[in-house]
């Protein structure tokens, strides 16, 4: 993804650009230290950004924990970001979006997009005038869902803290309608385990709202992000620990996807 436009429908598979770190943030920082080698802060998000852009990341996604009252820094931080060249998308307070002026803000402050997830299942109709009068091109549609035992997927919202009644895909179709950029598809089942991303729960959102998706939750080795590419019907895959904590680099993601790498997952 690139600042302003839409990602194609069809990157091709094994792109390293399909590789998009993610960084978690609270209060202007890194969350957890990262294990990048030779960072002065190993908590200054700005680094940490400019060490993925080395590597050949062309997007980067924020994950901010802080409430949209407490993100006065984001502006200052963008303006930082943007001088590594990296396209930011933007995720506050678990994907809510407190009005259209506050993405106003950011995006003019230099984010690519901003995303909606919660708000999207308790104020729809705000999301549809943010897609109306900002563009649905500058927002990102997050999916964070569970499989709910009959084939399908329930959608959390406020981190994964709460469940909803609403189906994955009926979302996703929903942001397809709306003319989103792309929809993270994130599996909560799968968060945290290193097992791989739910190929089907990519597929099943793919087909569901015709936008590029971003695989997201598992991620524990290149061959799962080149499994969501070749397999998933995932256009982008999302690494948030793989590489913060110094199991392995963007680069060698990239140099896997090519087929010219042997398997990582090992500390560079």
């Amino acid at each position: 993804m690139t600042h302003g436009t839409t990602p194609p429908t069809t990157p091709g598979p094994r792109r390293p650009e399909a590789v998009i770190p993610c960084i978690d943030v609270s209060e202007g920082r890194a969350t957890e230290p990262a294990g990048h080698p030779g960072l002065s802060d190993p908590r200054d998000v700005a680094e940490i950004a400019r060490n993925y852009a080395r590597d050949g990341a062309t997007t980067l996604f924020l994950d901010v924990f802080d409430a949209w009252a407490d993100t006065g820094y984001l502006p200052d931080l963008l303006r930082e970001l943007d001088e590594t060249g990296l396209a930011p998308v933007v995720s506050v307070q678990q994907g809510v979006l407190t009005s259209l002026a506050a993405c106003e803000k950011l995006l003019a402050a230099g984010a690519a997009k901003v995303s909606v997830s919660t708000s999207m299942a308790e104020e729809p109709d705000l999301v549809a005038s943010a897609a109306t009068e900002l563009g649905g091109h500058r927002l990102l549609g997050v999916l964070n869902c569970a499989a709910d035992g009959r084939g399908g997927w329930r959608v959390l919202v406020h981190g994964g803290d709460t469940r909803t009644g609403l189906q994955a895909t009926d979302v996703a179709r929903r942001y397809g309608d709306l003319g989103l950029a792309a929809v993270l598809a994130n599996s909560v089942d799968q968060e945290g385990t290193s097992a791989g991303y739910d190929l089907e729960l990519t597929g099943a959102v793919a087909r569901a709202s015709g936008l590029p998706v971003i695989a997201s939750g598992g991620a524990g080795a290149a061959e799962h992000l080149v499994a969501a590419l070749d397999a998933g019907d995932a256009s982008y895959v999302l690494v948030n620990k793989l590489v913060h904590s110094g199991r392995t680099t963007i680069a060698a993601l990239g140099e896997a996807l090519r087929g010219t790498a042997p398997e990582e997952g090992h500390g560079p």
